[in-house]
């Protein structure tokens, strides 16, 4: 019967320990409110559904097979801050594959060191003249140090009226 007392003694928990262990959970609660709206608010944008719009480009009747048309198109980003939409040129590009028309969207951003690159008529290749590189007509690196084809942007055909959002999709590797 002794030893059940003093097991019972070790077991009680003295008003000390009682306020200690209180304070620490009521802390500890209210550090998890307090953090649940930071961690939320710093996680949300992964969660986030991207809602890149559509911009119109032009109506592309006019555009020749295998001649590259250069159009200069306000993209929005809706990544980050919100900024106003950032001027882009996006290359136009018809290609006649066994008889059947195909369209592509080519950036102009060199996949090596990002200058501007553009249709030089007499190579009929996308050059770019930072440092020699060259893309053929489909937007494959076919000559100098670029290390990737040139990205395409994502479109839609609306009749003869063409539609691009600023998403870079595969190449044309």
């Amino acid at each position: 019967m002794a030893d059940n007392g003093r097991d019972l003694a070790k077991q009680r928990v003295s008003r000390r320990r009682f306020m200690i262990m209180t304070i620490n959970g009521v802390g500890a609660g209210t550090a998890l409110l307090i953090a649940a709206p930071i961690v939320g608010s710093v996680l949300s944008p992964v969660f986030a559904k991207r809602k890149t719009p559509w911009v119109l480009v032009a109506d592309i009747s006019r555009v020749a097979v295998g001649a590259p048309t250069a159009y200069v198109v306000n993209l929005p980003t809706d990544e980050g801050w919100p900024v106003p939409p950032v001027p882009r040129t996006v290359y136009v590009v018809k290609l006649n594959l066994n008889g059947k028309v195909q369209m592509i969207t080519l950036s102009n951003v060199c996949s090596h060191m990002q200058c501007d690159v553009h249709w030089d008529l007499n190579l009929q290749q996308f050059f770019c003249p930072c440092h020699g590189g060259l893309y053929s007509i489909e937007g494959v690196n076919i000559g100098g140090p670029p290390p990737w084809p040139l990205f395409r942007y994502e479109h839609k055909l609306v009749g003869t009226t063409l539609y691009v959002r600023n998403v870079l999709t595969g190449t044309g590797a």
